[in-house]
């Protein structure tokens, strides 16, 4: 096994067939759904034509040699459940909360562990951290707008990751953490302006 790149995709739109009746494949159709995906489900009888135009596949059958072979062919990626020998890419245990996911790898070994991990980051990492990623996103544009400079935007990112903004928005103060943010982010701008008026 030799799942060791970790990827974030993108399947927005992104045709998904997911093929066989494992009792697993309820909660990833519903995964791949919640990440916009077009899924495409057949519980057991599958047909070379559904592989077309396919970016992803799932697959639990009997023996999934073939479906995986036809998989490689096309460049779609393919998961088979319970078949590490017939997949091109694995499934993490995973901690969402907003924008916020956290993925764990065993690298195929020891999946149990990767969920017993998780149990221990949802302990650690509260719903706080997804109100948190939600203000930030609303800065995001308006930060790249206005500190044009790589340097200075990425220490204004740890300067605000590191402040107390977080244990505001943990304490149910979001508009205060939202006030902190709009400060740090006008005093950059200020010192980045004033650094180029010296310039001239």
């Amino acid at each position: 096994m030799n799942f060791r790149y970790p990827v974030f995709l993108n399947l927005a739109g992104k045709k998904c067939l997911v093929i066989g009746e494992h009792p697993e494949l309820t909660a990833k159709i519903q995964a791949l759904r919640d990440a916009g995906a077009r899924v495409e489900w057949r519980p057991s009888v599958f047909q070379q034509g559904d592989l077309s135009d396919c970016f992803l596949v799932i697959t639990s059958l009997p023996d999934n040699a073939e479906i995986f072979r036809l998989c490689e062919e096309r460049k779609i990626l393919c998961n088979a459940v319970d078949d590490p020998d017939h997949c091109r890419f694995s499934f993490g245990a995973v901690h969402r909360d907003g924008d916020l996911a956290i993925a764990i790898s065993t690298n195929g070994v020891a999946p149990g562990l990767a969920v017993r991990l998780r149990e221990q980051i949802q302990r650690s990492f509260g719903p706080e951290y997804g109100q948190f990623l939600a203000l930030l996103r609303e800065v995001r544009a308006e930060i790249a707008a206005r500190i044009p400079e790589f340097t200075a935007r990425r220490e204004l990112w740890y300067r605000i990751i590191d402040s107390e903004a977080l244990q505001l928005v943990r304490s149910d103060r979001l508009e205060a953490a939202r006030a902190l943010i709009q400060g740090l982010i006008s005093n950059t701008s200020r010192s980045d302006t004033s650094a180029e008026d010296a310039d001239r």
